[in-house]
């Protein structure tokens, strides 16, 4: 691997560092010279004891991963951006660079994750699940090592053995297909892989995630799957208010696990229970007592022998004071509604590789902050904004304001994105745009506007 250091593909993708390696492949981190951009370059190694079927099998896998996920053009999904073949006729990959751990090293660092924070990944992960399943794509292989983590963001990786519709498997009948303590029992069985067969490895992960093992176990693979296809899994312990969604999960038949909307719903409901950053309510003023409004007091008779020109004057000024007072409490009023959403902008931030560049006051109180963010954390440039309009779009659908997110609209020849969103709570945001302010090297501008 040491003498791969360094390599340049293609005139293009110069090796920089190893980042994971497998049995059978090793992933690198990249530069791309032509773009300016890090990517991540998956290696196919193959073991020289191989014959020309084996090897063309494996060449064939490689191929159909990547086919697999360029297909796919999501956010919870690794963005791959070529396939290209070295010198020596090698295959590699070349994809997004998700510069974090996958969860399967997080749980090595941390031991298991509180309930509402899995539930909050496994709605990432069902999204992405969902995406390839309407592409007609079962994933097969899913558990924490091909779940990538970019601070809270979580992406699907991996399609080197998913069944792609209306094309013909590459694996002999009989083979073993998928990671043991991930597979659902139909896959055990030699059955077809469904939708389903994904979320029993989605119930699989959560399992994992909270209790800080798989769901069975076996001294020997064959014990593992024998417990998958015929036992119930081990007792949970850590999984609160998501024991019932992962059990749902690992039903042993596919028709009785839940729907991807159902589990939406379920998982949602887990989800909410995670703490946020909690915005605070503008200053209230107390509100006079109920009853009839009390008269206000008669102004005292002049001092006798004290002109009444004195009094007159005192009125005069008392009612200055009250017109001033009243301009001063309106501005008062304003600029309480502008800190508290102030204090809500600030409390909802911005994506992964956003960083607070500017705040404004606009109109109505309302706060406008522009944060500005290196491309490659998203995938994209400032030539070609749509990855991280994605990112973005992704970003906002877990605000917990936020109800709905709409479709990102281009504008100005794709230099400019906007998105409509929808607040049901505080903070209201509104105005969300996405700005190309240079060539590819560049940063790109996120604004929000919230009140």
């Amino acid at each position: 691997m040491a003498d791969d250091l360094g390599q340049v593909l293609l005139d293009r993708y110069r090796l920089t560092e190893p980042l994971g390696q497998g049995g059978m492949g090793t992933v690198w981190r990249a530069h791309d010279t032509r773009l300016g951009r890090e990517v991540a370059v998956k290696q196919l190694r193959l073991p020289p004891d191989l014959d020309a079927e084996q090897r063309a099998s494996w060449t064939a896998r490689l191929d159909r991963e990547a086919r697999a996920a360029a297909r796919l053009r999501h956010p919870g999904i690794v963005t791959v951006h070529d396939l290209v073949v070295s010198e020596d006729g090698q295959p590699w990959i070349v994809m997004e660079l998700v510069p974090g751990l996958s969860l399967a090293d997080l749980l090595a660092r941390e031991g298991t994750l509180a309930p509402d924070r899995a539930a909050a990944l496994g709605l990432q992960i069902l999204d992405a699940l969902v995406a390839a399943h309407q592409a007609g794509i079962v994933h097969r292989d899913l558990k924490p090592a091909n779940v990538l983590l970019e601070g809270e963001r979580a992406l699907l990786t991996d399609f080197g053995i998913a069944a792609v519709e209306g094309e013909t498997a590459l694996t002999r009948s009989g083979a073993l297909l998928g990671t043991p303590a991930f597979m659902a029992p139909e896959q055990v069985r030699g059955q077809p892989a469904t939708a389903a067969t994904d979320l029993w490895a989605l119930g699989a992960t959560l399992y994992s995630a909270v209790e800080g093992r798989p769901p069975f176990a076996g001294a020997a693979t064959g014990a593992v799957l024998v417990a998958i296809a015929t036992e119930a899994p081990s007792p949970m312990r850590n999984a609160g208010p998501l024991q019932p969604v992962v059990e749902g999960l690992l039903h042993k038949d596919p028709a009785g696990r839940p729907d991807a909307a159902a589990l939406r719903a379920a998982l949602s409901r887990v989800a909410s229970t995670r703490p946020g950053p909690a915005a605070e309510a503008p200053p209230t003023r107390p509100l006079p007592p109920h009853g009839p409004a009390a008269s206000p007091p008669a102004p005292p008779s002049p001092a006798p022998g004290r002109p009444k020109r004195a009094v007159l004057i005192a009125v005069a000024l008392l009612a200055v004071l009250v017109v001033a007072g009243t301009g001063l409490a309106f501005a008062m009023r304003r600029d309480s509604a502008y800190e508290a959403n102030r204090k809500d902008a600030a409390a909802i931030g911005a994506p992964t590789g956003f960083t607070l560049k500017k705040e404004q006051k606009v109109d109505a109180g309302r706060v406008r902050r522009t944060y500005s963010g290196c491309p490659r954390f998203c995938g994209g440039s400032a030539s070609d904004l749509g990855p991280t309009v994605q990112v973005v779009a992704r970003w906002l659908t877990r605000v917990r304001s936020v109800s709905s997110v709409g479709q990102p609209v281009a504008q100005a020849n794709g230099s400019v994105w906007t998105m409509a969103v929808a607040t049901d709570t505080a903070p209201k945001i509104s105005n969300v745009r996405v700005l190309a302010v240079g060539d590819p090297r560049r940063d790109v501008l996120l604004q929000l506007e919230v009140g």
